[in-house]
């Protein structure tokens, strides 16, 4: 067995800056951190299908609510709009596969790294050069959270949670948990409580989280009631958070 470090740390005050200022430049220790609000992009819908392929919008097709629908078109047609930028190349050329873990990367460009997460009202797009997981959760105070902690957080997890009432702490912990298990494709299952989720450096069997290498997990609020965080394979203070506003 062999054993990785997992530091996780929370930021407790970021500036978003406007996406005009964005270079859409990508050096090592770099990660750029995007949030795109749903609701006030529903205008931009036909711009955002046009970037998509035949086969993202038969999927966007699929969905049963129009709410669902119109977050997928949101977010896929944002994270093309964005990875163009980068890349240099028009988003709806942009093409994508899966690994054999299912994590999605890019054709042609392996260096260019990304991973997109939404909850509620708000999508958010991590972009590195380093693999990478994000994971954003809506803070809902009236989710019954009490049914899933004894199967999900260790002892000292459910007791920062509970001391407190905090469903702060709990969607924090879970959006850790999430963004790790994303960075190495390991995907959410039964030994989700062996990840940890506090605040502190820890070490952990590289077999269980499905990476040799060691992660950090930086988690802030993406808006007032909304928790985040993003996992990497290299400690950086280096985080840029971009606003974008599609017109």
């Amino acid at each position: 067995m062999s054993v990785i470090k997992i530091k996780n740390r929370s930021l407790n005050h970021i500036t978003w800056l406007s996406h005009a200022g964005c270079e859409y430049i990508i050096t090592d220790g770099t990660i750029d951190i995007w949030r795109i609000n749903i609701s006030s992009n529903l205008s931009n819908l036909n711009y955002f299908v046009s970037l998509l392929n035949p086969a993202e919008i038969e999927r966007g097709n699929k969905y049963y609510q129009l709410k669902d629908k119109n977050r997928f078109i949101v977010s896929r047609g944002a994270l093309r709009y964005i990875l163009g930028r980068y890349l240099h190349q028009h988003p709806a050329l942009i093409g994508f596969s899966l690994s054999d873990k299912k994590k999605p990367f890019i054709n042609n460009d392996l260096n260019l790294q990304f991973n997109i997460s939404h909850s509620a009202d708000w999508i958010l797009i991590a972009v590195a050069n380093t693999v990478i997981g994000t994971d954003i959760e809506f803070i809902n105070d009236n989710f019954d959270y009490a049914d899933v902690l004894e199967s999900n957080f260790s002892s000292t997890e459910i007791k920062q949670i509970t001391e407190n009432n905090s469903a702060e702490n709990f969607f924090t912990f879970w959006t850790r948990k999430e963004a790790i298990t994303k960075t190495t494709g390991k995907g959410l299952n039964e030994n989700l409580k062996m990840i940890p989720a506090t605040d502190g450096s820890y070490f952990a069997d590289s077999g269980l989280i499905s990476s040799t290498a060691d992660l950090f997990v930086t988690s802030f609020k993406p808006d007032t009631k909304y928790a985040a965080s993003i996992c990497c394979n290299t400690l950086t203070d280096n985080i840029r958070f971009w606003d974008i506003h599609f017109q």
